[in-house]
């Protein structure tokens, strides 16, 4: 089968989005899928997978969510959409976020093979919902089958398209973060807290650095590790009190092949995002590493720590909760391993190979409906029987 998977986000641009196609991308083409992964172009060095990418303009980012969000530019998007169309001749094409603005759109709008969106986003936002609902206009007919990547994207997604929603979460590279090797220089003797994410709004930093003068007052040899950096770190570094600065590490980005050592080092991985956060394959990454895991009570977090079961979920924006999880973890090495057996058992269902096998059902169920041939070349119509066949022997 002839796959794309269109994408606004991915390589070498970071985040979860260009985590989950890279690696459903990978299980694809292993599987014996012929894949390209549809995209933009981003300042930085190309990726080892360049050469099943195929790039239309240029990302500019710009704010949504609380967070940044990347935008193709290209001058003749809707012809260079129809080229390219007209040369891959995909059997399915899988769009990551299919309203986005303007590549998602665009190949959505010009489309003859079945279409599968997957929705990543979870809002609050009433203007939001407001303006993906104006955009999307009459496009959502033309999505065969809706994944969302758990119930808080399902109930974001809902309300602004009709239609069902068919549940497949963001998966992890289990043996990539359970097999990697601790960073030596910081297995010297002190209780690591680690904070994985960008410098923003929605990922709540500010509310764990004002945490930190309860929770050195009681664990005077935590050191707080933060990996990750954005427009708006200057801005966040503010946030950490001036007593607490030795106790702090800011690694910036670091490079996805030392990510899982840096969560293996951890004792205790905090996420204190404050909205916005569909899911949280972070959250994944620290389960597979072993880390034990104070994380906000948000919809898309609940999803992923269940009620307790594996990690210990904190009103958000509390600095005082968040202190106080950390400190009982801290003063209890017993319960942080309960956590980390949990975790490292329950991670398993998020595996890459798995995620992407539900992936692959969902494909097989969108070419099994059925598409009226009017309008449409025998040629095209045709093809789609071939690889309902197809797709019937690989399931097999």
């Amino acid at each position: 089968m002839k796959i794309g998977i269109v994408t606004q986000a991915f390589y070498p641009y970071p985040g979860g989005v260009s985590e989950h196609v890279y690696h459903t991308a990978r299980v694809l083409r292993q599987m014996g899928h012929d894949v390209r992964v549809v995209t933009t172009s981003f300042p930085g060095d190309p990726p080892d997978c360049e050469a099943m990418v195929r790039r239309i303009g240029r990302a500019v980012s710009v704010p949504v969510n609380g967070s940044f969000c990347p935008v193709a530019v290209c001058s003749h998007m809707k012809r260079a959409v129809r080229a390219m169309l007209d040369a891959e001749r995909f059997d399915v094409l899988h769009l990551h976020e299919p309203l986005m603005p303007t590549l998602c759109r665009s190949v959505l709008s010009q489309a003859e093979a079945p279409v599968v969106g997957t929705f990543h986003a979870s809002s609050d936002s009433r203007v939001a919902h407001t303006v993906a609902g104006r955009a999307l206009g009459g496009l959502a007919g033309r999505l065969a089958k809706r994944i969302a990547v758990s119930r808080a994207a399902e109930a974001t997604a809902s309300q602004y398209t009709d239609g069902e929603f068919t549940i497949v979460p963001n998966g992890v590279d289990v043996e990539r973060f359970r097999d990697a090797e601790p960073i030596r220089r910081l297995r010297d003797g002190r209780f690591n807290i680690l904070f994985v994410g960008r410098m923003e709004p929605r990922k709540g930093a500010k509310f764990l650095f004002r945490a930190l003068p309860a929770i050195l007052r009681e664990v005077p040899e935590a050191r707080l590790v933060v990996v990750g950096g954005g427009p708006l770190s200057s801005y966040y570094r503010r946030y950490v009190p001036r007593e607490c600065e030795p106790n702090v590490l800011f690694e910036g980005f670091v490079h996805g092949s030392m990510l899982p050592r840096y969560y293996r080092t951890a004792d205790v991985f905090c996420s204190p995002a404050t909205y916005g956060e569909s899911f949280g394959i972070v959250l994944l990454e620290a389960m597979a590493a072993g880390a034990a895991i104070v994380a906000s009570d948000i919809p898309g977090y609940r999803d992923v720590i269940g009620t307790g079961e594996r990690g210990i979920l904190v009103p958000r924006k509390s600095p005082e909760a968040i202190a106080d999880a950390i400190v009982g973890l801290a003063r209890d090495p017993g319960f942080r391993n309960t956590l980390s057996r949990r975790g490292r058992r329950d991670v398993e269902r998020y595996s890459w190979d798995r995620v992407t096998r539900e992936i692959l059902d969902v494909y097989r169920t969108a070419l099994d409906r059925e598409v009226p041939d009017e309008g449409r070349s025998g040629t095209s119509v045709e093809r789609e029987r071939r690889v309902r066949q197809e797709a019937e022997i690989v399931v097999r």
